[in-house]
């Protein structure tokens, strides 16, 4: 799998049919969870697919499996770190506004990137409901601004 999963693809408590012993999808979202420590690309996608912990379906299954596919498939990358690159720091944001109709919360990105290499990235749900896709910009640009602060 290239994606852990599809994207712009919205999930429900009412997708599929529920799982008749939610024991497994449990303990393997728990699994996921903590390997989030190790493997941050995934954290939002586990963030997805754990709101439905309470009640799993056939489709949240098929999502869990799909990243389980993606994290077998790589497995063996990993992130190279050039010596010989600049050290101009860069810092990239953007939002999607609002991303989940359940709550009507925006979704906030970013990353830090210092010459070549990926030394931040942060991917969450904000806070409060933005009442446009303005505020919600601001509200991403300044969490981004903060970020490199913290990081001297």
């Amino acid at each position: 799998m290239d994606t852990p999963i599809e994207t712009n693809t919205r999930y429900s408590l009412t997708d599929g049919s529920p799982l008749p012993d939610p024991a497994l999808y449990l303990t393997i979202i728990g699994s996921l969870v903590h390997l989030t420590i190790t493997r941050p690309n995934i954290a939002h996608d586990v963030h997805i697919v754990s709101q439905f912990v309470t009640a799993p379906t056939t489709v949240h299954w098929s999502v869990v499996l799909r990243i389980l596919q993606y994290l077998r498939g790589t497995q063996f990358q990993s992130l190279l770190l050039s010596s010989s690159s600049s050290l101009d720091l860069r810092a990239f944001s953007d939002v999607d506004w609002p991303s989940d109709p359940s709550d009507r919360k925006s979704t906030t990105g970013f990353c830090i990137i210092l010459g070549d290499s990926l030394i931040s990235r942060k991917r969450k749900k904000q806070d409060v409901i933005s009442r446009s896709s303005m505020e919600a910009e601001y509200r991403v640009m300044a969490s981004t601004t903060c970020e490199p602060v913290w990081l001297r």
